[in-house]
């Protein structure tokens, strides 16, 4: 794939020692190199601030990885400074690094209006500043399989010695080349975030996926006229619907009812529940329903044979069902938005649901709305979000988990059913040919009730070690 910016974009990482800085470049096309160094030795701190503006007058980018919380703010301080000594710079990475933890974690983070230049981050756009999604560069050189992978020469602290130098640069360009290998497999989502802010002139270019999404949707409640913060003398906070209990039966749709005794006694019990935090609610939760077991969690139901291969025959088909946008519309249809947004968050919700089906598959337009669909859910689940409502959180999770244990309810009482597969908004399962049509029909009957749409597959085989690592191979 090519990328117009390509020829705009630079490659760079940093080396911080207490007597040593050092800071690599590489073209993202061209075969240019060029590495700087401040030491006892040497300073080259007019040559970097000179090259930086150059890069700003070319409007260049700047390429890192982790960069934005690391790299950058270091190489800012040298900017604001116009010359600095190798221990300054040292000094401030360790307050950094020591800072990660505490209130100061943000402290260090430049605006992008402040920043020199175009900063790209390619740590933040694939989400590893999540602490679930963490990588390092060192795992990245493994898994994209790299002739060689180099760790850090020398111990973080260490005064180096005239002879330690060079093979500290080596470092650093070996880095850089490796920063520049991820940044081509990058290259599709960056040509995705630069369309974005092109077309809503809204810079997204740091955003991971998720962000997208979710900036996106309250950019369109803003235009609607909703205030997503409040103002006062300590800044913007988000406003939000905290509570202090939730009571289950509040979050679960009134009409729900089901003929299996298994699910009438989980669905008794979860009326029966009230909450402090929406954390480990489910723990524990199970339904053992004609031999297969429905596994209750926030994220959604699931439950699977195991260690079993699936094969159709003559007398046996293997069927897959599953609600299209699932969360989505379960919000539209039931009108469930977080209560401090009202009710125009559900007209806004509609309107970008049915936005997403004018744009081709494939575009920069179908994928943001698709990420702005999925990703309020979660986001209402974060006390940091403009979004967070933890009953609309249940409200979402309990209708998705229940309304698919009411399908599985129905279909199970159509002859020669066996369910073998349940995860988040969909099920799997086998039945001889001759009922197949007795199956639509009670799926054509959930979704008159349910008010859902379910999208439907077949397959020829299904290998099956759990619920999270199966192949499912189409009939076609």
């Amino acid at each position: 794939m090519e990328c117009d910016a390509m020829i705009n974009d630079w490659i760079y990482d940093t080396e911080e020692y207490p007597n040593v800085f050092t800071i690599a470049f590489e073209h993202a096309e061209a075969p240019f190199q060029l590495l700087f160094e401040i030491s006892d030795q040497r300073n080259d701190s007019k040559q970097i601030i000179e090259f930086l503006t150059y890069l700003k007058e070319t409007n260049a980018r700047m390429i890192g990885f982790n960069s934005l919380g690391f790299d950058y703010p270091i190489l800012h301080t040298l900017i604001r400074m116009g010359h600095s000594d190798a221990n300054t710079l040292y000094q401030k990475a360790m307050a950094i690094i020591n800072g990660q933890d505490g209130d100061e974690k943000w402290m260090h983070n430049v605006n992008p209006s402040d920043r020199f230049v175009q900063q790209i981050d390619l740590y933040k756009i694939h989400h590893f500043d999540n602490r679930a999604r963490a990588t390092g560069l060192k795992v990245l050189e493994f898994n994209m399989r790299s002739d060689n992978i180099e760790d850090l020469p020398f111990k973080v602290g260490t005064n180096l010695t005239l002879e330690q130098i060079p093979v500290l640069k080596k470092y650093n360009k070996h880095d850089v080349a490796q920063t520049k290998l991820f940044y081509y497999k990058t290259l599709e989502m960056i040509k995705f975030r630069e369309e974005l802010t092109h077309l809503y002139q809204r810079d997204f270019m740091n955003h991971n996926d998720t962000k997208i999404g979710k900036d996106y949707f309250a950019m369109k409640l803003e235009e609607a006229g909703v205030a997503l913060y409040d103002f006062g003398p300590s800044g913007r906070t988000p406003r939000q619907t905290k509570r202090p209990t939730i009571a289950l039966k509040d979050a679960i749709l009134p009409w729900i009812e089901f003929s299996n005794p298994e699910f009438t006694r989980v669905l008794n019990w979860l009326k029966g529940q009230v909450i402090t935090e929406t954390k480990g609610v489910f723990e524990d939760v199970t339904a053992r329903v004609n031999g297969f077991e429905f596994v209750f969690g926030l994220g959604g139901i699931h439950g699977s044979v195991e260690n079993e291969v699936v094969e159709a025959r003559l007398d046996l088909v293997i069927e897959s069902v599953d609600v299209s946008s699932m969360y989505p519309n379960i919000a539209i249809k039931n009108g469930f938005h977080p209560e401090h947004l009202g009710k125009v968050f559900c007209n806004i919700y509609e309107h970008l649901y049915e936005q997403r089906k004018t744009y081709p598959k494939g575009s920069a337009e179908n994928a943001m709305l698709k990420l702005a669909l999925n990703g309020v859910y979660g986001d209402s689940n974060s006390p940091f979000s403009v979004f967070y409502d933890p009953l609309f959180t249940m409200k979402i999770t309990l209708s998705g988990q229940l309304l698919l244990c009411l399908l599985a309810d129905m279909l199970m009482k159509v002859p020669t059913i066996r369910i073998i597969m349940a995860n988040t908004d969909g099920l799997e399962y086998t039945i001889h040919p001759d009922y197949v049509e007795h199956a639509v029909n009670v799926c054509t009957e959930w979704e008159k009730l349910t008010q859902l749409t379910l999208e439907r597959a077949r397959y020829k085989r299904m290998f099956i070690l759990n619920v999270n690592n199966y192949l499912a191979e189409y009939e076609e």
